[in-house]
């Protein structure tokens, strides 16, 4: 009787712990499908549109949980407070304390960003919330809308100023109005009066309504806009964003590999055109004596890195410093002279010269046989002169093809045969290396023989159309998704019409620019020079180029 009252006991027992852990543990059965759907405002006080509006409390309830730090980064009023305001949460609901007395008779209009994100899975709004209410007894209906270009556009925001010449300073001062962009990059801004105004995309880094030049992307407009009774909805506002370049460049890394070879790295890319080996030399202050630069070139694509070359031996047991001077980036900025120390080596360069590279603009050494070139990279720098009577280029009856070159630095060289080749057909590159000798005395007594192969008229593909304007100047670009460097640029015709004829396969956008400044350049735009950016449009739909098959009748109002 006594081991039936235990039996009874531990089973009885057992339930109450099942039913207690069941209880104490409220957890979600595990598998399922992820949360993807991003948080949403359902309502608010003031509802949007409500008038005479006395209160400096405002409220929304969002449709899940969300993270509420993210608030304070995803708030903003227009006009700006003064003051800042006070948030506190009951759960999905946040009150939002004003800290002061709204302005009498004034349309007001809050943002609540992207930045807001759900607690189950981080889901961030997919676009801003705006509500517009007045304290007046009208809403002031000025609508200013667009879309900002960039490659990243997340948390972008608008700036809107109500223009005032004499006090307009996006560095210092912050915005009477602001919004913030989609995912698409679209914006609206409500509730502006009559006026004219300056607006400016920002992509604000530290969260302070100003612009951080250098720190901050901005986009220019490509003009002032002016709302009144008559024109008070203002669309294609449309703004590209890009980084203001302010300051020179500079070293970031030197290291001597061998006593012939110095790699500088700087820290962003310079304008290799205006660079020589006459922008640097070596200084030994030990003794007193200054060393020359013999030749430079490229080093690792993915850097701003370059090699020096040198011919002379330096003492690993003297202070060396490398000299610059000169040296500008790719926004014009110039380093007027900098000087680093850094360590010799009297290590011996013994690697002989090879190929490093054939570039071509297609892939596997193929060329185009109308109007032909291609490029060499060699993997160290030699004597330029050297390389007629070093290579030969054959056609597929091992004829010799006669060209022309042109270094491109001092180990890269670019091919240009005088007449076109011939399509579909295999030519082949011979080089001598016999002759091809570094600074060190290195050289390798063999002949290398590299295929060249040229392509088909049948695997090229093109685009064609017309873009109606009355602005002169028209520029269209086509820009390679797939290479993002490759930008290939053509003018208008009088008649409106433009072609591109054997590109390459791929995805490509199409836009166009008024080249207002007749630079052959599109420009962005600057506040310190008091310039707005240049009119552009984008075409809506990438462009899917397909060999054989060119896209014809692109339309675009301009």
């Amino acid at each position: 009787m006594a081991g039936k009252q235990q039996i009874k006991f531990v089973i009885i027992f057992g339930i109450i712990n099942l039913l207690f852990w069941n209880c104490a543990n409220q957890l979600s059965p595990p598998g399922g499908e992820i949360d993807k759907i991003p948080p949403q405002i359902i309502s608010s006080y003031p509802e949007n549109g409500k008038t005479n509006f006395s209160d400096n409390i405002v409220e929304f309830t969002f449709s899940e949980y969300v993270n509420k730090r993210n608030i304070n980064d995803a708030f903003f009023i227009s006009p700006i407070l003064e003051n800042i305001p006070e948030f506190s949460w009951t759960n999905k609901t946040v009150e939002i304390n004003l800290n002061e007395k709204l302005k009498e008779n004034t349309t007001y209009s809050i943002v609540i960003g992207t930045e807001i994100s759900d607690m189950n899975n981080n889901n961030k709004m997919i676009e801003p919330f705006i509500l517009t209410f007045s304290t007046g007894s009208k809403i002031d209906s000025g609508i200013i809308s667009g879309r900002v270009f960039a490659e990243k556009v997340d948390g972008t925001m608008i700036f809107a100023y109500n223009k005032n010449a004499d006090t307009l300073n996006i560095f210092k001062n912050k915005p009477d109005y602001v919004s913030q962009v989609n995912k698409n990059g679209e914006f609206r801004i409500n509730g502006l009066g009559n006026g004219t105004y300056e607006l400016f995309a920002v992509k604000d880094e530290f969260k302070n309504l100003v612009y951080d030049k250098g720190e901050d992307q901005i986009g220019y407009s490509t003009k002032s806009i002016v709302i009144a009774d008559s024109l008070n909805q203002i669309e294609d506002i449309n703004f590209f964003l890009f980084k203001e370049d302010t300051l020179s460049p500079n070293f970031q890394a030197i290291t001597m590999t061998d006593k012939n070879h110095i790699v500088v790295e700087f820290n962003e890319p310079i304008d290799s055109s205006k660079l020589s080996a006459n922008n640097f030399s070596i200084i030994d202050s030990t003794q007193n004596s200054i060393f020359e630069i013999k030749k430079i070139y490229k080093g690792k694509p993915s850097k701003s890195e370059y090699i020096l070359c040198i011919s002379d031996s330096l003492n690993i047991e003297n202070n060396i410093y490398l000299i610059a001077k000169n040296i500008f980036d790719l926004s014009k900025n110039e380093m007027i002279s900098q000087s680093i120390n850094f360590t010799p080596s009297e290590k011996a360069d013994t690697n002989y010269i090879k190929i490093s590279k054939i570039n071509t603009l297609f892939n596997s050494s193929t060329i185009d046989y109308q109007s032909p070139n291609f490029s060499i990279i060699f993997s160290d720098a030699f004597s330029i002169s050297d390389l007629p009577k070093s290579i030969t280029f054959l056609d597929p009856d091992s004829n010799i093809v006669p060209y022309t070159f042109s270094n491109l630095d001092d180990a890269s060289i670019n091919i240009i045969p005088e007449n076109d080749l011939k399509p579909k057909s295999i030519y082949k590159l011979k080089i001598d290396f016999s002759n091809i000798i570094d600074l060190a005395g290195n050289k390798i007594d063999t002949v290398i023989l590299n295929k060249i192969n040229t392509i088909s008229n049948m695997e090229f593909s093109g685009v064609s159309g017309v873009v109606k304007t009355k602005k002169k100047n028209t520029k269209v670009v086509l820009n390679d998704l797939e290479n993002k460097q490759s930008k290939i640029q053509k003018e208008v015709r009088k008649d409106g019409k433009f072609e591109y004829d054997r590109l390459n396969p791929g995805k490509y956008l199409l836009w166009i620019y008024n080249d207002s400044d007749s630079n052959n350049v599109y420009s962005f735009g600057s506040f310190d020079s008091l310039k707005y950016s240049e009119e552009f449009k984008f075409y809506p739909d990438t462009l899917n180029l397909r060999p054989r098959w060119p896209v014809g009748d692109i339309e675009i109002e301009f």
